[in-house]
């Protein structure tokens, strides 16, 4: 029998002293055994560079590194930097993954030959939920294919997380993640995977399971969010001469005008929205307008496309009656 590839699994980790032991125990227990788990410290305050340590004494697969605080990106390209393994998975500290679900990925991978092999992800998991859910089955798809939908053409699908998928080393880049950005850098870092790929196994199994932990990186609206701008930026940069990829990203900065405005809308107070992001709200308002007759032609969701006419014509009557529908349900 052949020798089982190695897996390298990295996993980031910042102040996660309350669910680093979970996170690394669905990993360790897996029955994949040939793994390495790499656990990226970005100079937590907390004990989790301990939690870290005394597991890597008890299982000599784990390795433990500090950084200097520096963000989740550094922290993923260091693990990359000296990951040995043939196959990377990436998770984070705050998850975790269900059983047997690194084994099932790597036969997927080695029985259709793809370069990257995705699972489906369990969102605001319960901690009772570890158990993967197995519906049997994958879809095999080209990079084209792949490529319509994480570009969100014709469905609002996201599959821009780094997590739920297992890819081949070799045909990531050194430097995966933009470092200088705060949030949205995965968005990047999948594109440049999916780039390099010929093709992608889409399994019909949950094997991932996103806690979203209080006052995490994702939890709430803030400056951070206008990083997504920059993001679609480097995209549309990275994408030029490539077709049709140049022209979904240009849609999709684009449509980042509409997602930050209406977020904005939603997720923040009428008073913080005056105070604190007026001008920017201002300023995405008239880029939105801009690209209006764009994005309605677009093959994107009819749903999104009334919520672009509302926001470019009825701001003020759609902003009033969202203020009433919060009120109400926080009653």
């Amino acid at each position: 029998m052949d020798k089982q590839p190695l897996v390298s699994i990295i996993i980031p980790c910042y102040n996660t002293e309350k669910y680093l032991e979970r996170c690394l125990d669905s990993i360790a227990s897996q029955d994949y055994r040939n793994i390495e788990i790499l656990v990226i410290d970005d100079g937590s305050a907390d004990r989790s560079p301990e939690i870290a340590e005394n597991y890597s004494l008890k299982d000599n697969r784990i390795r433990p590194v500090t950084v200097p605080h520096a963000g989740v990106a550094v922290a993923r390209n260091t693990g990359l930097s000296m990951a040995s393994g043939e196959y990377i998975m990436f998770a984070d500290a705050d998850d975790w993954i269900g059983e047997g679900i690194i084994g099932n990925m790597t036969d997927v991978m080695l029985e259709s030959g793809a370069d990257i092999v995705t699972c489906e992800i369990k969102h605001n998991a319960l901690p009772e939920e570890a158990i993967s859910v197995h519906q049997g089955g994958y879809n095999v798809c080209s990079r084209e294919e792949y490529t319509r939908t994480f570009f969100r053409i014709g469905s609002n699908q996201y599959v821009h997380y780094p997590v739920a998928k297992l890819y081949k080393k070799s045909l990531l880049p050194g430097t995966l993640y933009p470092p200088a950005i705060r949030i949205g850098e995965d968005v990047l870092g999948t594109y440049r995977a999916i780039s390099n790929a010929r093709k992608i196994a889409c399994m019909n199994e949950t094997g991932y399971y996103y806690f979203k932990a209080p006052k995490s990186a994702t939890s709430s609206f803030g400056e951070k969010d206008f990083d997504l701008l920059k993001v679609w930026d480097m995209i549309v940069d990275e994408a030029k001469g490539k077709e049709p990829d140049h022209s979904y990203a240009v849609l999709d900065r684009k449509r980042m005008n509409f997602t930050l405005v209406f977020r904005m809308l939603t997720e923040v107070s009428p008073a913080e929205r005056k105070s604190r992001y007026s001008e920017m709200n201002r300023k995405l308002r008239r880029e939105l307008k801009l690209c209006e007759k764009d994005l309605l032609k677009a093959p994107i969701v009819g749903s999104r496309k009334v919520l672009i006419v509302l926001l470019c014509h009825f701001y003020p009557i759609t902003s009033f009656m969202w203020n009433i529908y919060s009120k109400l349900c926080h009653k």
